[in-house]
């Protein structure tokens, strides 16, 4: 046989060789496509500012915005309201997890059941602005770290700052202008469940809704950022469970473990989530130690979520939510169930609840964020 025609027989099986070589990595990339569900997950979603301001309103009518407790074997009620003008409002930074109360807000507590001799409405209100920082653990009560607040029931006030000494926080407290008296922060987290002032008693348990409050502000989110990075599973799934840290509750080996649940609802069918949708948590027993964890302190019970705001633009070729939350108008959007949360104390193993901090929320807000000016 001539070199020629060697030659082409050659060619032939080289060509013969290339052809199987690009059908292996064909079918390789096809069962490679399969075993990675989602090859682009970390490109869904937004992504977020550095800071928003934020705007919660609790509704002046049912389902008003509820804090209850079971106390001496009777359950007790504070019902929660803005002043009517939306004045619960402040600044956000998903990063570093600070919040700043503006100084203005209003908020109206109203604790007929605590205060037997002097039934009433408590008016919280921040004069200068609050500080909160989310803190690590978790189970670490979200206490100021400055600011100044006033609280009134219409005859005493009682003006407190937020303050440290010797490198513990606290606050300090003036009873109509009286002298200043400190407490450091779980000193005054407890007062309201301890024989004192009863105006200083007052002045904890406002202080306590409004952190809860912000808590939630927190919780909510939380939840939307948490939405967002598991959109993709959502679209597939439309019901994502997820398990919580054991927490044992006693020296003994019992110990619970919790759960969440996320629901979404595709509020008009088109297989998209975007805004105008719904979702729900349902709780069980969930507690999260971790810097990134969704919930703070023991959480049980159920928050619906309706009307989702969800506004981006394109910036820097990528989607910026500009602004997001819940809200159906007239103070609706997150709807509390049943939700109970419980303080954790950490002293050492095994971690222990805190019975006296604990509160059911029932009720409604609607909270929204927006942008602040990128100058």
């Amino acid at each position: 046989m001539d070199r020629g025609r060697k030659g082409e027989q050659l060619e032939d099986r080289f060509r013969g060789v290339h052809i199987l070589f690009r059908l292996f990595l064909a079918a390789a990339a096809a069962i490679w496509s399969c075993g990675e569900e989602h090859p682009d997950r970390e490109q869904a979603g937004a992504e977020f500012p550095a800071a928003y301001r934020f705007n919660l309103q609790a509704g002046q009518s049912a389902p008003v915005l509820t804090f209850s407790q079971l106390l001496d074997g009777r359950k007790r009620f504070i019902e929660v309201r803005d002043d009517g003008r939306g004045r619960f409002t402040g600044t956000y930074e998903p990063d570093s997890g600070r919040i700043v109360l503006d100084e203005g807000v209003v908020l109206i507590v109203s604790s007929p059941d605590y205060w037997d001799d002097t039934p009433g409405d408590l008016t919280f209100s921040v004069e200068e602005g609050i500080e909160i920082v989310r803190d690590f653990p978790a189970f670490r009560t979200t206490f100021p770290r400055f600011g100044t607040f006033a609280v009134t029931d219409g005859f005493d006030t009682v003006r407190g700052t937020f303050a440290g000494i010797t490198g513990e926080r606290g606050v300090n407290l003036s009873v109509n202008g009286s002298g200043l008296t400190f407490f450091r922060e779980d000193a005054f987290a407890g007062l309201y469940g301890v024989e004192a002032d009863v105006r200083e008693r007052k002045a904890s348990l406002a202080f306590i809704i409004v952190n809860l409050l912000v808590r939630q502000v927190f919780f909510v989110a939380r939840t939307v950022d948490f939405i967002h990075e598991h959109e993709l599973d959502l679209l597939d799934e439309e019901i994502l469970t997820f398990s919580c840290s054991d927490l044992s509750f006693s020296s003994g080996p019992s110990s619970e473990t919790g759960s969440r649940t996320l629901t979404w609802f595709d509020a008009d069918s088109d297989d998209q989530l975007g805004a105008g949708d719904g979702f729900r948590w349902d709780l069980l027993s969930c507690w999260e130690g971790d810097r990134d964890g969704l919930v703070e302190g023991l959480m049980s019970g159920r928050v619906d979520f309706a009307s989702m705001v969800d506004v981006r633009v394109r910036r820097n070729g990528g989607d910026v939510l500009t602004r997001f939350g819940f809200d159906q108008g007239g103070g609706a959007g997150v709807r509390f169930i049943d939700l109970a949360v419980t303080e954790v104390r950490d002293e050492g193993r095994p971690l222990v609840t805190d019975g006296s901090r604990t509160f059911t929320l029932n009720g409604e807000f609607s909270l929204v964020f927006s942008e602040t000016d990128r100058d």
